[in-house]
C-alpha cells in the first residue's frame, strides 16, 4: 500500500495533513499532548488509513513471531556423558575437549521419545555422524546389511537427546497417501487426515523412513521438497494444512539395505534401483557396517546374556560366516540381530550350537548348511 494525500488526516490545530497525530504533535506542537488533543477534538482521528494499515501489519507480524514454533532446546550436555562413553579420545573433539550437543524438551510428545537401551553399544564414528546430521539439520541416509543396527542407532540417539521420533516402514505397496495423508469421511463430513510425514513436520518430530529402498521411486519423489528443507504442499488438504512448513525440530532420516544403486548381493529381494535425484538430496550418507569383534562381543554380553569368553566364540563364528559369504562360499551372512537371538536360545538351552542351529542354520540351503555346520563345529564345538 502506497501513501497518498487521500490517506492523510487533518490536524485540527494547524490544518497540516499527517498520518500519525502523536508524531505530528511531538514535532510541531510540543506543548500539546495527545491526550489533550483528543479531549479538545474527540471526533478527530489520530491515525490515517495508511498508518492504521501499517499498524495492523506490524501487529500481525508480531503475533506471528510469537506463535511461530521454536526449537525446544532444554540445554546442552557433553556427548560422551549423554551416551555414557567415558572420556575416550573418539568421543571428544579434535582438541580433546567435550563435544556439546543439544538435549531437547519433548513437551507434550514425551511418549514419542524412544526408550533408552543401556545395553546398546555405539560405533562412535557412526554416532557422531548421525548427531551431526541432526544438530545441523542435514537429511541423513543410513544403509547396510540387515541387523547392523541402522534404525536402532537413530532410536538411541533420539532416546538420549530427548527427540520425539516417528518410524515409518516402506514397502513396494507404499503410496503417497500413506505418507502425506488422505481424505476420509467422519460423521458425514469429508475431512483430510494428515499422514505421518505431515504430522512430523508440523510438530517437530524426527521422521525415520525405514526400508527406504523398498518403495517405488515415483512415490519417494514426494519427499524431495522436504529433503530440500521446503514446505510440504498437500493440494487435497484443508486450507489450514495445505502448506505445512517444517518445524525447527523436524529432522529426516532414512534407512535401507542398499545405497540406491540396486542390490548387488541378491539378499534383499524387493529393493530397487532408486532415482538419483532423490538420493542426491541426502547430505549425509552413512554405510553402517558390522561392528568390530570386540564391540559385537559386548553386545552379546549385554543383550544375549553370555559370558565374555562365550560371546567372543560366537563373534568368531559370525566372522567366519561373513568371510565365507564374502568369498561366495555361502549365500547368506549372519546379522548381529540373529546372533543375539542365537545367544539367548543358547543360554536357555545350555548349548550355543543349539542357538545357532535354530536362529540361523535352519534358514540356509542344504549346501550353505554344510559349510556353516563345519564352521560351527570348529568354533563352537
Amino acid at each position: 500500500m502506497t501513501a497518498t494525500a487521500a490517506d492523510t488526516i487533518d490536524c485540527q490545530l494547524c490544518g497540516a495533513k499527517v498520518h500519525a497525530m502523536k508524531i505530528h504533535l511531538r514535532d510541531s506542537h510540543p506543548e500539546v499532548t495527545l491526550e489533550q488533543y483528543q479531549e479538545a477534538h474527540p471526533s478527530a482521528p489520530i491515525h490515517s488509513p495508511y498508518a492504521l494499515e501499517r499498524i495492523r501489519e506490524a501487529t500481525a507480524a508480531k503475533e506471528a513471531a510469537v506463535s511461530a514454533p521454536t526449537e525446544f532446546a532444554a540445554g546442552k550436555a557433553p556427548l560422551h556423558e549423554v551416551f555414557k562413553l567415558g572420556a575416550v579420545k573418539g568421543a571428544m573433539s579434535a582438541r580433546g575437549t567435550a563435544i556439546m550437543i543439544n538435549i531437547l524438551d519433548a513437551g507434550e510428545f514425551t511418549n514419542m521419545v524412544p526408550k533408552k537401551d543401556d545395553g546398546y553399544v555405539y560405533d562412535i564414528p557412526n554416532l557422531k555422524d548421525v548427531l551431526l546430521a541432526l544438530e545441523v539439520n542435514i537429511p541423513c541416509y543410513i544403509w547396510g546389511h540387515a541387523g547392523t543396527g541402522k534404525t536402532t542407532l537413530v532410536e538411541q540417539v533420539c532416546a538420549r537427546t530427548n527427540r520425539p521420533m516417528l518410524r515409518v516402514q516402506h514397502t513396494v505397496n507404499t503410496e503417497e497417501s500413506h505418507i502425506i495423508g488422505a481424505k476420509t469421511v467422519r460423521d458425514g463430513q469429508v475431512l483430510f487426515d494428515l499422514g505421518p510425514l505431515a504430522l512430523a513436520m508440523k510438530h517437530g518430530w524426527t521422521y525415520v523412513a525405514d526400508e527406504y529402498d523398498f518403495a517405488q521411486p515415483s512415490v519417494l519423489s514426494v519427499y524431495q521438497p522436504v529433503l530440500e528443507g521446503k514446505a510440504l504442499v498437500i493440494k487435497e488438504a484443508d486450507h489450514e494444512n495445505m502448506v505445512i512448513e517444517p518445524h525447527p525440530n523436524f529432522r529426516f532420516v532414512a534407512t535401507g539395505n542398499t545405497n540406491g544403486t540396486g542390490d548387488e548381493t541378491g539378499l534383499y529381494v524387493g529393493t530397487s534401483i532408486q532415482n538419483e535425484a532423490n538420493y542426491d538430496r541426502f547430505g549425509m550418507v552413512i554405510h553402517k557396517k558390522y561392528m568390530p569383534e570386540e564391540e559385537e562381543a559386548k553386545i552379546l554380553q549385554f543383550q544375549g546374556g553370555l559370558e565374555l569368553e562365550d560371546a567372543k566364540r560366537m563373534v568368531t563364528f559370525a566372522t567366519k560366516v561373513r568371510e565365507a559369504y564374502d568369498a561366495r562360499k555361502i549365500s547368506k551372512p549372519i546379522s548381529p540381530r540373529t546372533l543375539i537371538f542365537a545367544s539367548v536360545i543358547g543360554v536357555c538351552r545350555g548349548n550355543l550350537r543349539a542357538g545357532v542351529e535354530r536362529s540361523f542354520m535352519s534358514k540356509l540351503t542344504s549346501i550353505d548348511y554344510k559349510v556353516v555346520e563345519e564352521l560351527a563345529q570348529r568354533v563352537l564345538g
